[in-house]
């Protein structure tokens, strides 16, 4: 009963692209719900690419997902050509990251930067989900998640959680998690204090507006662990790198970042 009604619903609402609104054609979505039927498991990786194209048309999944893109092993901007810092680049080769690695569905322009500003400013959840499960599919691809234990977001202070009514991080987060069948938690990290945008912030006083603003909970339960942190934009690092400095201080073997967007020009 429920797949003649799953059927139904597809054939009087054609399944429509995240991004620009277009239909999906019905021989996607059958190829897509094949594979979801098969008895056989299928590997996670194909899987998220089957999931994807049941919600990006083509031309706006060929736009998100560059398969031989050039990225920063260390801090995760895409690179106009391959850098010769080694595991370093122009944007991350003087600072002193405390997270092991990053990575990023692209960096902050163009049409990622408009799903990003719609999924923060418009509570798309279902937007924040499908852009969970792209960079699901790209962390899977760059062999982020055999190294991790736990995913966690980073937090919001209460009372700007309040006056939005949801946090994006966590939404990711946890897509995130469900897709790759991994641990979240989302209590292991606090705001406990406003801080001010950091969007809004010269680069020099990032690192100072957050500035132990964040705390740990339950340390015993991360001790020895790798831990992913997902946020939906990383421009300075400034953020992702206080937490990551408490986290390794409470006993976290290594943190791991994964963001939609990074905030870095590149010409």
């Amino acid at each position: 009963m429920l797949e003649i009604k799953s059927k139904m619903r597809t054939l009087c609402f054609p399944p429509q692209c995240a991004n620009c609104q277009s239909g999906i054609s019905q021989t996607e979505v059958q190829q897509h719900q094949l594979r979801e039927n098969l008895a056989a498991p299928v590997h996670r990786h194909d899987r998220l690419a089957s999931l994807l194209k049941s919600h990006w048309c083509d031309q706006c999944l060929s736009k998100l997902v560059r398969h031989k893109c050039l990225t920063c092993w260390t801090c995760g901007v895409h690179l106009s050509q391959q850098s010769p810092l080694g595991k370093r680049c122009a944007h991350c080769f003087k600072k002193n990251f405390r997270f092991t690695r990053a990575n990023s569905l692209g960096n902050y322009q163009g049409q990622l930067q408009n799903l990003v500003i719609r999924m923060k400013n418009q509570h798309d959840e279902p937007l924040t989900i499908q852009l969970g499960n792209l960079l699901a599919n790209q962390l899977v691809g760059a062999n982020f998640v055999d190294n991790i234990d736990l995913i966690t977001a980073v937090p919001t202070h209460w009372w700007r959680r309040f006056k939005r009514g949801f946090q994006a991080a966590e939404m990711l987060a946890e897509t995130i998690a469900r897709a790759v069948n991994l641990e979240f938690n989302p209590a292991i990290l606090k705001c406990q204090r406003s801080t001010k945008k950091q969007g809004l912030l010269a680069n020099t006083l990032r690192e100072k507006n957050v500035q132990n603003a964040f705390s740990v909970n339950r340390p015993l339960l991360i001790q020895g662990k790798n831990v992913l942190l997902i946020d939906d934009v990383m421009t300075t690092g400034a953020t992702a790198n206080e937490i990551s400095r408490i986290l390794i201080r409470s006993g976290v073997q290594k943190v791991y970042v994964g963001v939609i967007a990074r905030g870095a020009r590149v010409s």
